[in-house]
């Protein structure tokens, strides 16, 4: 069982934006409010805080998580999906009308 998957829709944002953006990076830190959901950046400059670990990549996008939620995440597989209408977030789908979310699940 994958710790990481992603639903085919969450692929085609993705693809979509790849192709406006060029490389990718996805973020999920701690906190609150948007540090909470998956983030999109464009990769190039982007820096990656030593608080974030690599967990995996999707759509061959690398996907990095805060330490600390990946210690308490370690049983959870995560699934990031996508919804439409704008989150609240600098993330680059929020401008083509979408949102990234996680979901989790226990591993078996």
């Amino acid at each position: 069982m994958d710790k990481l998957i992603v639903t085919e829709k969450a692929v085609e944002v993705i693809e979509l934006l790849k192709a406006k953006h060029g490389n990718l990076v996805f973020e999920q830190s701690s906190g609150c409010c948007d540090g909470t959901v998956p983030m999109c950046f464009q990769a190039d400059g982007h820096y990656i805080s030593s608080q974030l670990v690599l967990i995996g990549e999707i759509a061959g996008v690398p996907y990095y998580i805060d330490k600390h939620q990946a210690e308490y995440l370690k049983h959870m597989q995560l699934l990031v999906d996508v919804m439409e209408g704008r989150g609240a977030s600098f993330s680059l789908e929020s401008a083509e009308g979408f949102a990234f979310l996680m979901k989790s699940s226990v591993m078996e």
